[in-house]
């Protein structure tokens, strides 16, 4: 059964989506997804549709999705439609074709400036 946080009027907190997305074998990564989760909020509203495997982030449209991939990697898919892939911004035309883009996140260190250039933009064009 699932333990549900209550707030301080002792209303049950709604489970947290990512939960789910990190049970088991992907536990480690929770620390950098709620780190990457930080930075995207810095950005301002959003709202965060559960998906099959991955969470869908929105504005008016979709700019992004987490997706804990494998045991050592979250892969973060950005729509940036006329934004060239060049580097660690990847194509995610074989990954994911609803984004453009994908970058491969595996420590806290690769949530630098570069790609809160990316998440910027991409938030940005959603709108």
């Amino acid at each position: 059964m699932l333990a549900r946080q209550r707030d301080h009027a002792g209303v049950a907190a709604p489970p947290d989506p990512a939960d789910a997305l990190y049970a088991g074998a992907k536990a480690g990564l929770r620390p950098l997804h709620d780190a990457l989760l930080d930075e995207i909020r810095a950005l301002g509203s959003f709202d965060i549709a559960p998906k099959k495997g991955y969470l869908s982030l929105r504005r008016r449209k979709q700019f992004a999705m987490i997706q804990p991939s494998t045991t050592s990697r979250i892969d973060l898919g950005m729509i940036l439609s006329a934004t060239p892939a060049t580097g660690r911004l990847e194509s995610a035309a074989r990954f994911n074709p609803l984004f453009t883009h994908r970058v491969r996140i595996t420590a806290v260190t690769d949530l630098d400036d570069e790609l809160r250039g990316w998440l910027a933009a991409a938030y940005a064009l959603a709108g």
